[in-house]
């Protein structure tokens, strides 16, 4: 799994800069986050999730386009602690979900310095189910 080997490459870089990071996997939907303690804020959560997408009865059926046993199909998208919208992030390398990760850890102090964003940054924010 991409994800798995991204946030474990970004954990140890972390750690050599004396910044603890946990992974976290869960099930119910499967997912696997990596998460930066804050302190006084909310902490860093990026994650990425199996999402179900239903395909149409059309493309399962057509015969010039790749076989398909069922009208669902799974892809990963990301999510995020603070509650922002995630994205799908099936094509992406593991260097580029790693450079997803820091740019949006590089923007996390701004985003929780902001006072219009007080409602994602409380206490309780990163128990929201995803």
């Amino acid at each position: 799994m991409k994800a798995k080997e991204a946030f474990t490459d970004l954990q140890q870089e972390f750690a050599v800069n004396g910044i603890e990071a946990k992974i976290n996997q869960k099930e119910n939907p499967v997912r696997i986050e990596i998460e930066i303690h804050q302190g006084v804020v909310n902490n860093f959560i990026y994650g990425v999730k199996n999402q179900i997408k239903t395909v149409s009865e059309y493309v399962v059926n057509e015969e010039n386009l790749p076989d398909l046993d069922d009208t669902q199909t799974h892809y990963p998208r990301s999510y995020f602690g603070d509650g922002r919208e995630g994205y799908d992030v099936q094509y992406f390398t593991k260097n580029e979900l790693i450079s997803d990760v820091l740019k949006h850890y590089e923007r996390f102090p701004e985003i929780v310095s902001e006072e219009r964003n007080e409602m994602f940054i409380s206490s309780n924010a990163n128990q929201k189910e995803k």
